[in-house]
């Protein structure tokens, strides 16, 4: 998986684990965000968001519902 940094277009190279690890922060927040957003449609209600749901698009949920200055560039 690759990632860049917004503010200094930095990039790294990182296993899934090794993502896991360093922005386990970052992934939670983005989780809340999502898990928020999904249960705030009301056509979701009947069917609550899960963690699975959240991973099955990790790279755009990452991106657009976390706050982190880095991003999924590619998987």
């Amino acid at each position: 998986m690759i990632l860049k940094n917004k503010r200094t277009r930095e990039r790294i190279q990182l296993s899934y684990t090794e993502f896991q690890a360093r922005f386990a922060q970052d992934i939670q927040t983005a989780f809340e965000s999502y898990i928020k957003n999904e249960n705030a449609k009301p056509y979701f209600k009947a069917n609550k968001a899960t963690e699975s749901d959240f991973y099955f698009d990790l790279q755009w949920n990452f991106n657009h519902f976390g706050m982190s200055n880095w991003y999924i560039e590619t998987l």
